[in-house]
């Protein structure tokens, strides 16, 4: 019959005792010094393996025996005929702790998606050079050139006029830094979009649609409000976790240009993105004599025409659809036509 050493608790006090443990005849024998008693196997609970933790022998009384040697247990146990389940086998078989770890992976997923994942990719754009930023933008610019779009039909007179009231919009070499591409494609249509190095692109059709310049810088605004948060990067990184560790550890980023153009033309930003602009864009606004009302008229007249664009290309998707029919359109024309009417 195999003996192990333990130490023994009563349960009623802090002192310990040490005793040998054999098990016979379906019980468990307690020897020491002063203490001999036994236990049927069946009215003891043993805990299960926990790293090199003691193995706990809990018994009725109340009091406990502390285990060390676990090779030796595990023996005892094994002649007797007795396995008490794992830790893991436990886990395994309970459907309270299955559905505890189902709800925590889950609950894990989604606190990295809408916490976790937008706040690393905050840090990463703070770190990405601004040649990298650059780089992406000649990519995407190279994406649109091969079909999407084509050369402006704007004269460079109107261009030239468009691009000084730009500059003057904001403060001389104030960041953002930004400048601005002219494109006409009818496939984007109606439209303006922020890039990660600071390119602006505005195409024909969103000049043609607008019933003035004031209109147009109000859109040029809400872009530099991107441009100044660095959204473009930032979503960027969110919707590639491969760019993002790539990004964050300065490594390999040739497959991060890689798949730029493909992400940056069919992702759209979040409401959080667009009301952080248009609040840019109103500040900005204001402080060059510009109605923030301007915007909401535009907005209101982009989201129409977009309407009726999009029928035309069903399986197109929309470059940065800054103007698609967000649920929360109605709302940002609102929030901007109160700005116009308050300080």
């Amino acid at each position: 019959m195999r003996n192990i050493s333990a130490l023994y608790y009563d349960g009623q006090s802090a002192r310990q005792e040490a005793v040998t443990l054999s098990i016979h005849n379906g019980k468990i024998l307690l020897q020491g010094d002063q203490l001999e008693r036994e236990f049927d196997l069946d009215k003891i609970t043993i805990s299960a393996k926990l790293g090199s933790t003691p193995r706990l022998i809990h018994l009725l009384d109340g009091g406990h025996c502390e285990v060390d040697d676990h090779l030796g247990f595990d023996a005892m146990l094994d002649e007797s005929g007795v396995s008490p389940p794992t830790l893991i086998s436990r886990l395994e078989n309970s459907w309270h702790y299955a559905l505890a770890a189902t709800l925590l992976t889950i609950s894990f997923v989604l606190a990295m998606f809408y916490w976790g994942l937008p706040y690393i990719a905050n840090m990463a754009a703070e770190r990405v050079p601004d040649t990298l930023s650059l780089t992406i933008d000649e990519q995407v610019l190279d994406t649109l050139d091969d079909g999407l779009a084509e050369e402006t039909q704007l004269s460079a007179k109107r261009q030239a006029g468009l691009s000084a009231r730009f500059e003057r919009l904001r403060k001389k070499n104030e960041r953002p830094l930004a400048h601005l591409e002219f494109r006409d494609s009818d496939e984007i249509g109606a439209n303006a979009f922020a890039l990660p190095g600071g390119t602006i692109i505005i195409t024909d059709q969103l000049v043609e649609l607008a019933h003035n310049d004031e209109e147009i810088l109000a859109v040029l605004a809400h872009e530099l409000g991107h441009v100044k948060e660095r959204h473009p990067l930032r979503q960027l990184l969110q919707s590639s976790v491969i760019g993002l560790s790539m990004t964050w550890y300065f490594g390999d980023i040739s497959s991060l240009l890689a798949i730029a153009p493909t992400v940056m033309l069919e992702t759209s930003y979040s409401r959080n993105f667009e009301r952080r602009a248009d609040l840019y864009a109103v500040t900005l606004l204001r402080r060059n004599g510009i109605k923030p009302g301007r915007l909401a008229d535009i907005l209101e007249r982009l989201e129409n025409d977009h309407t009726g664009h999009q029928s035309k290309h069903e399986a197109y998707s929309p470059i940065f659809d800054l103007f698609s029919t967000h649920p929360n359109t109605d709302e940002r024309i609102r929030i901007l036509r109160h700005a116009n009417t308050t300080k």
